[in-house]
């Protein structure tokens, strides 16, 4: 169970941000699959496997749910296809002291500000012309392949 939630703040931290699903969505999508095995018979599926009620609750809640939720995020990620690349103009930077998201002039991705966001340990690009590369998921759901600044000659 613990290894379960440790995948999901991984998962949470690297593939949900560069995912463009709502929130809201990818929310629900989760507390299904945590309650999901619950459905099952507790006396096919959790007795059987020599667990209590609660515990079979709390891996369901803590590992089946979290595990499967970022395998599925890391299967659309990873299963992506061709990508299209796109230029925008970097408007504004915000700076959030360890990150900094971007306002692009087109107001391209503008839903989904985890994935406007790059690390303030790179240099700001505020001015900067941004290309960036996005694919259509193996599962439907668009992903962010590449973010990187277009070096002016």
């Amino acid at each position: 169970m613990a290894f379960g939630v440790f995948v999901a703040l991984v998962s949470a931290l690297t593939v949900v941000p560069w995912t463009l699903i709502d929130h809201g969505l990818l929310l629900r999508f989760f507390i299904g699959l945590c309650f999901v095995g619950n459905l099952l018979p507790y006396a096919r599926s959790g007795l059987r496997m020599g667990m209590e009620r609660l515990e079979w609750f709390l891996f369901n809640l803590l590992a089946i749910g979290p595990l499967v939720t970022s395998a599925l995020l890391w299967a659309n990620y990873f299963g992506h296809g061709p990508a299209s690349v796109s230029t925008h103009a970097v408007v504004d930077v915000e700076n959030h002291r360890t990150y900094w998201t971007y306002t692009f002039s087109d107001d391209f991705l503008h839903d989904h500000w985890m994935a406007r966001s790059i690390y303030s340990d790179l240099p700001d690009a505020h001015g900067h012309v941004q290309e960036v590369s996005i694919a259509e998921g193996l599962l439907g759901f668009e992903v962010v392949v590449q973010k990187r600044p277009v070096v002016s000659p």
